[in-house]
């Protein structure tokens, strides 16, 4: 069956028409083809890049590039290398590698600290210094896959306040699942080194970070520190991340702080920014009230926030009553929007109706989301 899906994946890379799109389901299904016929994979990778070429706005086709390869590395880790060498510049080398680090981990360790030990001397020699604060962060986290404390250690030596307390929030992330005390002392280090930056958006981008952190551990620490970040939009979104950690056991208190949030996302002016921060708070409130979490959805005047508001809603209650996220789904104007859900939901009922997913998956009517919904389903194959 697996076999099946991908070649049905395949197919329907036929109705894509986009360059940019075709590449990136070429990737996706090649990343599945490799555990069962590598030099299929290969050859899909191969088209992927193919098709690359033909993008006409070079930022866009450096992060089309840049998706391709991560995938590359799933099918030939020294391929993957050869793409990786051939980028513009140092920092998307080293951002490449270190994106790869993880991926390696699990499998090619040996290759993945290659990698990384190749990130690293690239980062020290950029001249640029915003760039290289940049780069050697991206390598202290990825060093957290092979030794904690090194990457620790590496973390703290960056110069910039603002990467340092980023990195240290993001490792303190990872820690959560293995050492909650280090995470939190993590933590802690980065909302200290967040209160000495002066940038306010800089300022606000940690905090956030440190609040999705401690939102885990402490939530009176987090409410605090998200009453600390200068802008409403934005602390409207880290008090809707307190509320997400305590939607299972303090349900009450969760409600009052979407309801604080709701209150602050109202009072932005700029719409974008109000939209973003709705769209954020709407998909934790589909946690407590799916209705509610519409409602609230219908409020975003922008149609394309809405529409991706109204998606991220489906992708929470398809873990809750499906029927429901169909119902909400079909509400989706947008076909690409509505078809990204569609593949969400039909994921989410694979636990429970394998055939059912499989028949929804192939009905998507765009075929990019069909295609990751298939390649998806696939690797579920019993």
């Amino acid at each position: 069956m697996k076999s099946q899906l991908l070649e049905e994946a395949l197919q329907a890379v036929r109705d894509i028409h986009a360059p940019d799109w075709k590449a990136l389901a070429l990737s996706k299904i090649a990343e599945k083809f490799a555990a069962i016929d590598k030099n299929r994979a290969v050859d899909l990778v191969d088209d992927a890049i193919r098709f690359l070429r033909q993008i006409d706005d070079p930022s866009w086709q450096l992060s089309v590039l840049l998706t391709v390869i991560n995938a590359f590395v799933s099918v030939d880790a020294d391929l993957a290398y050869r793409l990786i060498v051939e980028l513009p510049s140092e920092t998307m080398k080293v951002l490449a590698l270190t994106d790869a680090v993880e991926r390696l981990a699990l499998t090619e360790k040996a290759m993945a600290l290659q990698f990384l030990k190749e990130a690293k001397r690239l980062a020290q020699r950029i001249k640029d210094a915003e760039s290289r604060e940049k780069a050697l962060s991206a390598v202290a986290e990825a060093w957290v896959n092979f030794d904690g404390d090194y990457a620790v250690q590496f973390a703290r030596r960056i110069h910039s306040l603002a990467e340092r307390a980023m990195v240290l929030a993001s490792i303190a992330r990872i820690f959560l699942s293995s050492n909650e005390a280090a995470a939190s002392d993590l933590a802690e280090e980065a909302a200290q080194i967040a209160m000495k930056i002066h940038d306010a958006e800089e300022k606000a981008m940690v905090l956030e970070e440190v609040v999705e952190v401690l939102c885990r551990l402490n939530q009176q620490r987090a409410i605090e520190l998200a009453n600390k970040i200068p802008f409403p939009d934005r602390k409207a979104v880290a008090l809707s991340a307190i509320a997400q950690a305590l939607t299972e056991r303090e349900r009450k208190r969760a409600e009052a702080l979407l309801e604080q949030a709701i209150a602050l996302a109202q009072k932005v002016k700029d719409k974008d920014r109000q939209a973003s921060a709705l769209r954020s708070i709407a998909a934790v409130m589909a946690r407590l009230d799916v209705p509610r979490a519409a409602q609230l959805a219908q409020q975003i005047r922008d149609l394309n926030w809405r529409h991706w508001a109204l998606g991220d809603i489906v992708a929470v209650a398809a873990e809750l009553d499906l029927s429901i996220a169909l119902q909400l789904a079909e509400k989706i104007e947008d076909l690409e929007e509505r078809s990204s859900a569609l593949a969400d939901i039909a994921l989410a009922m694979a636990r429970v109706d394998r055939e059912g997913a499989i028949h929804l998956a192939r009905r998507i009517p765009d075929a990019f989301y069909r295609i990751q919904a298939l390649c998806e389903l696939s690797e579920q194959d019993p």
